[in-house]
């Protein structure tokens, strides 16, 4: 197997093998040890914004401004551009993924006494770079199908965006759930991340029918979405009562974790079951047991 080939194949094995972060970071060490690069910039963002996330190896030597300021002759899949950086010899790559509108731009840099590797061969290696990258992303994305067919509890279908809402991977389920057409590609939500949920604590928020949750993943978001569930109807104090009582938790011991008097839990736990039209502790039982399966039915 030739060099270039070799490396190539390195590449998708870890992306299938490492976490989509982990893959990042590990292949750009590894790209830069093979070609003989002093540093690398790989910058993953949604068309037209400045987002995105940002890997960089050894160290944060480049930021989004100088990447995005890249005098690219056009946007291109592939457009590639040589220039000199603080004395060093550099090359800058842009590459338009596939079936999304995602660009990664790929900043390679070489110490003064080394020269960029001759012909296409550093193109090729770093196109192949983005695509395990992408796929890496895909497979962390769609554990949660898989989760499901596998019969065992999820978290419900997942996308993962960035904060203007440009997709970067998103789940057979989630799309489903959005009724997109299966035949076009989902480059952008179909309505706007509120910004109660943009900051490194997530949050959840409702939109239409479904129920979703935010995550910070790195410099981007995890987004689950559900269909709703019984407990939605309940204020957050009595979703987290319920929740206390459908684990088999006592009105004291509910009372002494919230710091509240047992009354009060009594006033919540009579309102819970007449929101939930229910009349037994098995039945609460069941619905947090929904809530925690994503709206699986046990």
């Amino acid at each position: 197997m030739e060099f270039t080939d070799e490396l190539i194949h390195g590449l998708y094995r870890a992306a299938v093998e490492d976490e989509w972060q982990d893959f990042r970071a590990r292949a750009l060490v590894r790209v830069c040890e093979k070609v003989g690069a002093s540093s690398m910039a790989w910058w993953t963002r949604g068309s037209g914004t400045d987002g995105g996330e940002l890997s960089q190896h050894p160290q944060a030597h480049v930021n989004v401004a100088a990447l995005s300021a890249l005098p690219f002759p056009d946007t291109s899949h592939g457009a590639t551009i040589e220039l000199v950086i603080r004395g060093q010899a550099a090359v800058a790559m842009q590459f338009r993924h596939r079936d999304t509108a995602v660009i990664s731009t790929v900043l390679v840099q070489f110490a003064a006494e080394r020269k960029p590797p001759a012909g296409d061969m550093l193109q090729r290696v770093t196109e192949h770079l983005v695509e395990a990258g992408a796929l890496a992303l895909r497979q962390f994305i769609r554990r949660d199908d898989w989760l499901q067919a596998m019969g065992r509890a999820n978290r419900g279908s997942a996308a993962m965006v960035d904060s203007e809402g440009s997709v970067f991977a998103a789940s057979e389920r989630f799309r489903e759930m959005l009724d997109e057409d299966d035949g076009k590609a989902l480059t952008h939500l179909p309505f706007e991340l509120p910004e109660a949920v943009l900051g490194e604590e997530g949050g959840e928020f409702v939109q239409g029918p479904l129920h979703l949750r935010v995550t910070r993943s790195g410099q981007l978001y995890l987004i689950y979405a559900r269909k709703p569930l019984p407990l939605d109807a309940l204020s957050p104090r009595e979703q987290e009562i319920a929740r206390a009582l459908g684990n088999g938790k006592t009105l004291k011991s509910i009372a002494r974790q919230y710091g509240i008097a047992v009354s009060t839990v009594a006033n919540h736990t009579t309102r819970i079951y007449r929101k939930l039209a229910i009349y037994r502790r098995e039945d609460l039982i069941e619905l947090v047991r929904m809530r925690a399966q994503g709206g699986k039915k046990g």
